[in-house]
């Protein structure tokens, strides 16, 4: 097992421009997943929602953002998809959105008092919302509040931590860095671990994208993940600097002066979603031009599992094309969704889950 994973990881410590590799001081290349599994065509579940933006699982509920006014969020319990009701609505109200709030980040999801609650980021006025969502369920009316109201809008990345303390991520410098800080009791600081990768940069008038990621927490051992959109590796760490490392799916870091050097048509989509779970997480693997992806996709994603060691333990292949992912860890199902086609899939994989533990 040990001379396994020897061969499936190397890692080596680089010195890099900081500016050109937004990556950490610990890098290790992924050559192959110790496992791989080809799932079958799966089946269609039959959710009577019309307009799915995206999609969430939380224990036994499946949270579905829709682009119905009248009811952004939608709860379905699973595995039975009885529809349980509809929340939030769209306009200029005290507790409205101008934007469809994202179910897949930006948000936070737990129990507390066993009542499902949602700490909910408002992009656009840069509220903090707290959603109890069992008892607006039940009762029929909104139980909303404000938590703060004094976030900056149109953050790139949040991680709502706690009530008081935010990880925050906002574009800077003439639109040429993306720089994380944490808010910790309205007090803004800007921990070593973020420093290094504030320093990633890109020309003035590039894509900002090329620097934008999606971050999510593990709350079980407060790491943070990083899924950039147009680099081929990922940060994992702790804020308090005890742990990090880079992870690159391939044999060479990309390199951001390289990739500005290309027409944007041939720029690389690396990675389209990231989900996190309590033993492991997972991003949905594209790997394909910006110009072929746009205009037809031709090569079927997967999507890539790894422990909080950042470890490598499957890969997935599709047969559908898909956006996002999540897993019903209680029944053992896999769900996919592609926001281009509407398709929402289901896969029985609990023999898989049985051989990642």
């Amino acid at each position: 097992m040990l001379f396994a994973a020897i061969i499936l990881v190397n890692c080596r410590q680089e010195p890099k421009s900081s500016s050109n590799y937004m990556i950490l001081d610990e890098v290790e290349y992924v050559k192959k997943f110790p496992q791989t599994f080809s799932l079958g065509n799966g089946m269609m579940p039959k959710i009577d929602i019309i307009g799915i933006q995206n999609f969430v699982i939380y224990d036994s509920i499946m949270i579905v953002s829709t682009n119905d006014k009248d009811g952004l969020w939608s709860f379905v319990s699973l595995p039975d998809y009885n529809l349980l009701g509809s929340l939030l609505t769209k306009g200029n109200g005290p507790f409205e959105f101008v934007q469809l709030p994202s179910v897949g980040g930006k948000m936070k999801l737990l129990k507390e008092n066993n009542q499902l609650l949602a700490y909910i980021y408002d992009f656009q006025k840069g509220r903090i919302f707290r959603l109890n969502i069992d008892k607006s369920l039940k009762t029929k009316e909104l139980d909303i509040s404000v938590v703060t109201d004094s976030m900056p809008p149109f953050l790139f990345n949040l991680v709502i931590i706690d009530s008081t303390d935010f990880f925050c991520k906002e574009i800077s410098n003439h639109q040429t860095q993306q720089l994380r800080y944490i808010v910790e009791n309205k007090k803004r600081t800007i921990p070593a671990v973020l420093q290094k990768l504030n320093q990633a940069s890109i020309r003035k008038d590039e894509d900002f994208n090329i620097l934008s990621t999606n971050t999510k927490m593990n709350y079980d051992n407060s790491l943070i993940v990083e899924m950039p959109i147009g680099l081929n590796y990922m940060n994992l760490y702790s804020l308090d600097g005890s742990f990090g490392k880079t992870i690159c799916i391939g044999k060479e870091l990309d390199n951001i002066d390289k990739i500005q050097d290309k027409k944007r048509w041939n720029r690389i989509y690396t990675y389209a979603d990231l989900r996190v779970f309590p033993d492991f997480w997972g991003v949905v693997s594209i790997n394909e031009d910006e110009k072929t992806y746009q205009t037809g996709r031709k090569k079927l994603p997967s999507i890539l599992l790894l422990d909080w060691q950042g470890t490598p333990l499957a890969e997935l292949k599709l047969k559908h094309f898909i956006t996002s992912f999540d897993i019903d860890l209680k029944n053992g199902d896999l769900y996919t969704f592609d926001a281009h086609s509407d398709e929402l899939y289901k896969y029985d994989i609990g023999d898989i889950l049985a051989k990642l533990k």
